[in-house]
C-alpha cells in the first residue's frame, strides 16, 4: 500500500471537543446509510473521525461498520477536499453487506463539504435574542 493512501494518526478525529465542534456547526448531509457532518479545521490536511452508537448492534457488528467506513474513507481521501474534519454517523442499514457504504461516502462528503463552503458559512446566524443585546 502506498504510504499516501494510509490512514494516518494526524488525519483522525479523536478529542471530544473536536467531535463537538463538528456536530455543533451543524453542517450534516445523509442519506439512509450514513450522515456526514462537516467543519472546516485550519489545517494543511482533512480529519476523519465516526460514530457508530449501539442501535447499529453488538460490538462485532459496530466494528464491521467502522472498518468498511474507515476503509472507504482510506480510499477516496485523496479526492476529498483538503482543510476539514468530517464525522461519518452510521445508520442501520449500514450493517448491511449489500450496501456499498463507500458508495454513500464518496456521494455525501463533497456534498456537506460545498454547504459548509456555501454562502454565509463563516458565521451562524443570529437569533432574535442575540440582537436585543
Amino acid at each position: 500500500m502506498p504510504p499516501d493512501q494510509r490512514f494516518q494518526k494526524h488525519e483522525r478525529l479523536r478529542r471530544r471537543t473536536d467531535f463537538e465542534r463538528v456536530f455543533a456547526r451543524r453542517c450534516s448531509v445523509g442519506d439512509d446509510v450514513l450522515v456526514v457532518y462537516v467543519a472546516e479545521n485550519g489545517l494543511a490536511w482533512s480529519r476523519f473521525g465516526l460514530s457508530v452508537s449501539k442501535r447499529i448492534g453488538n460490538a462485532v457488528h459496530r466494528n464491521y461498520v467502522r472498518r468498511r467506513i474507515r476503509e472507504a474513507f482510506r480510499t477516496s481521501k485523496a479526492d476529498i477536499s483538503k482543510g476539514f474534519d468530517i464525522i461519518c454517523v452510521a445508520r442501520l442499514k449500514a450493517v448491511d453487506r449489500g450496501i456499498d457504504v463507500g458508495h454513500s461516502l464518496r456521494l455525501l462528503v463533497p456534498k456537506a463539504i460545498s454547504e459548509a463552503e456555501g454562502p454565509g458559512s463563516a458565521s451562524r446566524p443570529r437569533s432574535n435574542r442575540d440582537m436585543t443585546r
